[in-house]
């Protein structure tokens, strides 16, 4: 084979799309465990409140009995459903207040959900509202939930202070810059902790395959590009047609088994057209 079609194998197939999977693969481990790995802070009943830091943390506490009636939700989603046949979901129904959550140090931290910037990462179950059906997720004082998002210190006005040079702080969780504020049950954050190491497995396969591979094969050719040996002109085309054959077999199964094993079903939610 000649030195370009040599070239665009070594770098361009077995390079870019084994390079790109592996990359994939880091990039979603790196997401299922930045949602799957609780605060230090949030596990420890030892933890002090001077423990606590600022920054995007996955917390796990109790909400805040005072908050809020033993039966009036903290956070309330409603999916409405038609009742005929072939209609779509309606539009999602969210309300939400500010509440308390008490860590298992006995901190707490004070929540505060922005409109349009909240998700429930969580069981939805049937019901009726204003006698239609409907699927409906809450979040109830004196439950224990898990709830991501960005924690800052913040002046806390419903506390006073000694003065305005010691005005009082509290800390506050908010939606991050760019997402939302995710409350995830249990179920769903042992999701995101099986996810990251099926992708840190792949992660680490993929890439020890793509080493193998340069080191491998590939090894003359890339001393040949370097200048360290004689230019050997190309790779042979039995090692090029096993660089083909390995790069799409790799990237193939690891997309099929990814999709395959994921324990979460795509919703596409569809408004009807006013007529």
């Amino acid at each position: 084979m000649g030195f370009v079609a040599s070239l665009l194998i070594v770098y361009g197939v077995a390079g870019v799309v084994l390079g790109g999977a592996v990359a994939i693969a880091i990039g979603r481990c790196l997401h299922h465990r930045r949602r799957s790995q609780i605060a230090a802070y949030a596990r420890s009943p030892s933890a002090s409140p001077g423990a606590i830091r600022e920054g995007f943390a996955l917390l796990r506490g109790e909400v805040g009995a005072e908050d809020a009636a033993p039966g009036d939700a903290v956070i309330a989603v409603e999916i409405p459903c038609g009742v005929q046949a072939g209609a779509t979901l309606g539009a999602w129904q969210t309300r939400s207040r500010a509440f308390s959550l008490r860590l298992p140090s006995g901190a707490a931290v004070r929540v505060e959900p922005a409109s349009g910037r909240l998700s429930l990462d969580t069981t939805f179950v049937p019901a009726r509202r204003g006698g239609a059906p409907a699927y409906v997720s809450e979040v109830r004082p004196g439950d224990t939930i898990y709830i991501a998002g960005s924690v800052r210190r913040e002046l806390d006005a419903s506390a006073a202070g000694k003065g305005y040079r010691d005005a009082a702080q509290a800390w506050v969780l908010r939606a991050p810059t760019y997402g939302s504020l995710c409350v995830a049950s249990e179920t769903v954050i042992a999701h995101h902790a099986r996810r990251a190491r099926f992708h840190r497995a792949w992660a680490l396969a993929l890439g020890g395959a793509l080493a193998a591979l340069h080191l491998g094969p590939f090894r003359a050719f890339h001393a040949s590009v370097l200048g360290a040996v004689e230019p050997a002109g190309g790779i042979d085309i039995g090692s090029a047609a096993l660089a083909l054959f390995f790069v799409g077999a790799a990237a193939l199964c690891y997309r099929t088994l990814a999709e395959q094993t994921s324990p979460w079903t795509e919703l596409r939610v569809e408004r009807s057209r006013a007529t």
